[in-house]
């Protein structure tokens, strides 16, 4: 009985979480449902074109250091280029350089992070 208690608790909620667990306000105003990933994206810098070529730039290594490496920003009109620099190593973690990721609206910008090892 449990069992069968739980299934029907669970299908309660996949129903509410399909249905978005959103009704329509009481001042008439209608309901905007988002898409999953809408947050993901909606603060993007998005250019609408490529952005050029990666610059190499010849470095040696720094201890303590790791090296953020450039990358083209989009100033609303053209692309700069934002050259590297050193930032202090983070123990347990490595560092993820800016990118820029191509997705149906344009060019989205993603800046560099942290991520645990």
């Amino acid at each position: 009985m449990v069992n069968r208690s739980a299934a029907l608790v669970l299908l309660a909620l996949a129903t509410a979480l399909a249905a978005g667990c959103a009704g329509q306000p009481s001042n008439g105003t209608p309901v905007v449902h988002r898409p999953l990933f809408e947050s993901t994206y909606s603060h993007d810098l998005v250019a609408p074109r490529e952005p050029p070529p990666f610059v190499f730039e010849a470095v040696k290594d720094r201890p303590g250091y790791v090296r953020a490496h450039s990358y083209w920003k989009w100033n609303g009109q053209d692309f700069v280029f934002v050259p590297g620099e050193w930032i202090p190593a983070k123990p347990d973690y490595r560092y993820v350089d800016a990118r820029w990721e191509r997705h149906g609206d344009g060019w989205h910008f993603k800046p560099g992070y942290w991520l645990p090892q």
